[in-house]
């Protein structure tokens, strides 16, 4: 909880200090989720350095106009877990950097947002407030594939602070690298020309994010107090940052002789390097911010003077009442039915939630009051329990199964002389069906009879049963003693 003085100004800063742990909490949450992957083996990776590297990479190589590849991004940190295992393969390391890449962009999620919830102490109260923040968005890129941006809050986790003056924090990480070339300290100052460059990339992002806001809706910017103001702003401390790294540049080239410590010329390239990478992108800002005024009038005109959308409606008693009364019903229907589909808006289906319905499930019902009259309790009728094979049936198929020796006799035999056997017309209909049931019953269960010692039962082989009513293995039914009885092994494809 905050202090508050004038006006609830948060004067511990704690919330912004709280947002600057909530912002880091995303990437720490990766390593706390890694042991949760019981799929996986990611024991040896290290997901923060993997998660800052990917926040790392997208903001470097993200400008004005345009983000970061994910196939860039999920290299760059393919090849970071590969330094981390060395020993795993090349696809795991990539699918650790897809992961990383995937829970910071929050996929899953409806808005792929974070919040979390803060408070300020406000004139003796404490008033919580939802703050919400990205890491890395997906947006479209000119080719219209995804691309991927480093939000303020991201590059916030690489250089340590959120909730700060942009353009403030600029001026210091320069004067810093500038402090640190004069005195030769090379190693350092690289340190701070890599910070420097990502307060460039931040810099860039909230002017870009501002105009973003205009190109929305032009009606809620004021030229004057919004977008002049800032553009003015802007352009200043562009040209304050432009020739403050000019002079850098030059003081590095000119004092690389001076140098307290070993350095190299390589050290002194790589330095001149990231700064005229800043000057690249402060000469692209520059530029987009001088179109800014033409970019607010193609605004004006093109939200202005848009047409507003035209929607038409159904007069239900006139267009579709009276015409509808004029016309049979046979023609009317399928018309009325269209209309009704065409109309009615898709409906979400309800999700169970498997708690709530066990918990349903296992609640005993209710007692219901006897005297209740809306309960009509039904009356139930003595039914005849029709058999559906009669007894002359089944004696007929106990006499076709008899004719099984120790030598087999087919199913499709069988099943031809079913139906030429000489019974009623009656006890003939569905004899076969009959038949078929029962040589199945002795494939999955063989008949022993023990007077006689002897088995019953069905065999299958490969062999296919050709008939126009039943289809399967065309069983071999076999009766012999039951210690020389083959076995029954192969049963697949024996139903009938």
């Amino acid at each position: 909880m905050s202090e508050t003085g004038v006006r609830g100004r948060d004067t511990l800063g704690l919330a912004t200090r709280v947002k600057a742990l909530a912002v880091a909490d995303p990437v720490l949450d990766l390593e706390r989720r890694k042991p949760l992957l019981t799929s996986r083996d990611w024991g040896g990776y290290q997901m923060e350095e993997l998660a800052l590297t990917a926040i790392d990479t997208v903001t470097l190589k993200m400008d004005f106009d345009d983000g970061a590849r994910h196939e860039d991004v999920v290299a760059a940190v393919a090849r970071v877990a590969e330094l981390q295992m060395p020993d795993r393969s090349s696809e795991e390391h990539a699918d650790a950097a897809r992961w990383v890449l995937d829970s910071l962009v929050n996929v899953g999620t409806v808005d792929r947002g974070f919040s979390h919830i803060y408070g300020l102490a406000f004139e003796g109260r404490y008033v919580s407030h939802s703050f919400s923040f990205k890491l890395l968005r997906e947006v479209a890129g000119h080719d219209g594939r995804p691309r991927l941006r480093a939000s303020n809050e991201a590059i916030a986790v690489l250089v340590g602070a959120v909730d700060i003056d942009i353009a403030s924090e600029q001026v210091a990480a320069d004067a810093k690298l500038e402090a640190l070339v004069r005195r030769g300290r090379l190693t350092d100052a690289y340190r701070a020309a890599e910070m420097a460059l990502r307060r460039t990339v931040q810099y860039a992002e909230y002017i870009r994010t501002r105009l973003e806001g205009m190109r929305r809706d032009v009606r809620s910017l004021d030229w004057v107090r919004d977008v002049e103001r800032m553009q003015t702003e802007a352009l200043e401390h562009i040209e304050d940052r432009i020739n403050s790294e000019s002079t850098i540049k030059d003081n590095l080239v000119r004092m690389m002789d001076n140098s307290t410590e070993d350095a190299t010329p390589a050290q002194a390239a790589e330095l001149i390097a990231i700064l005229e990478e800043c000057l690249r992108r402060h000469a692209a800002l520059q530029a987009n911010l001088q179109e800014v005024g033409e970019e607010f009038r193609a605004e004006q005109e093109r939200q202005t003077f848009v047409p507003p959308p035209s929607r038409s409606y159904v007069d239900l008693e006139h267009q579709l009442l009276e015409p509808a009364l004029e016309l049979p019903i046979r023609w009317v229907l399928p018309l009325l039915d269209r209309f009704a589909t065409a109309a009615t808006p898709p409906s979400r289906p309800a999700v169970v939630y498997l708690p709530d319905l066990i918990s349903g499930l296992m609640t005993l019902p209710a007692e219901h009051d006897g005297e209740d009259g809306l309960i009509i309790e039904p009356e139930f009728g003595d039914a005849e329990d029709v058999p559906m094979f009669s007894d002359e049936q089944y004696t007929a198929v106990e006499s076709l199964l008899a004719r099984a020796d120790a030598d087999g006799v087919r199913l499709s035999e069988l099943l031809k002389t079913a139906r030429h056997l000489n019974v009623a017309k009656a006890g003939r209909e569905k004899l076969d069906h009959l038949l078929a049931l029962q040589v199945l019953g002795l494939f999955g269960a063989p008949h022993y009879d023990p007077e006689h010692r002897l088995m019953l039962a069905a065999l299958a082989d490969e062999r296919e049963l050709y008939d126009e009513v039943l289809a399967g293995n065309d069983l071999l039914v076999i009766r012999g003693p039951a210690s020389t009885a083959p076995p029954i092994e192969d049963r697949r494809n024996g139903a009938v």
